[in-house]
């Protein structure tokens, strides 16, 4: 039995991710006065980023699974690569543009609800989170799952729309063994979406919480969401939203 029924009542406003996307570029250029074809209303990273350059360089990077007792929120990304430090603000700045878009993306947990594809990615990794911080003394308060489920069924829409950005730039994901080639900005802007959303569904986490852990903090279950979202999301095909 799904863990958040409540949440499947959610609805269907459009096809999937990919129709958010396509509307935050179309208020964009509407708020501009510029008209609205079907062309301009295609969502493009490199449209929507212009006034964010991307760095001279966003290197490759094996990305796994996340271990959710090995996340360190106050650890800089890829703390144990050799990344230059000019380079590493160009990435974080980067990232952080492409946060932004993601937090600012309207309606997103519905448009995740309706797309057949992204709903099993959200549905599963709540589950794995609730069942991992159960199992470390956790208690979960029957009132408030609601809303927490919630704002973890959101951090892994995000995460699982930086997953379908990454697939929209590079195509198909490449797999070795378990782990996936992404962009080392990925990795920071995982990081910085971590940062905005612990803040922002903080009274929501605490709210379905009957009783807390002594080793686990709820916190660690934003990052890990998000985290976990986009390595799922990942192992699926590009959108297909965004088909030539």
């Amino acid at each position: 039995m799904s863990l958040i029924p409540s949440l499947l009542v959610l609805a269907v406003l459009a096809a999937g991710l990919g129709a958010a996307l396509a509307l935050l570029l179309r208020r964009r250029k509407r708020s501009r006065g510029e008209a609205v074809t079907p062309e301009s209303s295609t969502w493009r990273p490199t449209v929507q980023h212009r006034e964010i350059p991307a760095p001279a360089e966003d290197p490759p990077i094996a990305w796994a699974a996340p271990d959710i007792d090995r996340i360190r929120p106050d650890t800089p990304p890829l703390a144990g690569e050799a990344i230059a430090s000019a380079l590493r603000s160009a990435l974080d700045g980067y990232a952080l543009g492409r946060v932004k878009r993601i937090l600012e993306a309207p309606d997103l947990l519905q448009h995740a609800a309706a797309d057949a594809e992204s709903w099993p990615v959200v549905e599963a990794t709540l589950e794995r989170a609730l069942a991992l911080a159960e199992q470390r003394g956790m208690a979960i308060d029957a009132k408030g799952r609601p809303a927490l489920t919630r704002a973890l069924a959101l951090c892994t829409a995000q995460g699982v729309l930086l997953a379908e950005w990454r697939q929209l730039e590079d195509g198909k994901t490449v797999w070795v063994n378990d782990a996936a080639r992404v962009r080392a900005s990925d990795a920071f802007a995982i990081q910085r979406l971590a940062e905005a959303m612990a803040r922002r569904v903080l009274p929501d986490l605490f709210q379905g919480i009957a009783r807390r852990s002594a080793t686990f903090e709820v916190t660690l279950l934003v990052p890990y969401c998000i985290a976990q979202g986009f390595t799922a999301r990942l192992h699926g095909d590009p959108p297909r939203a965004f088909a030539a």
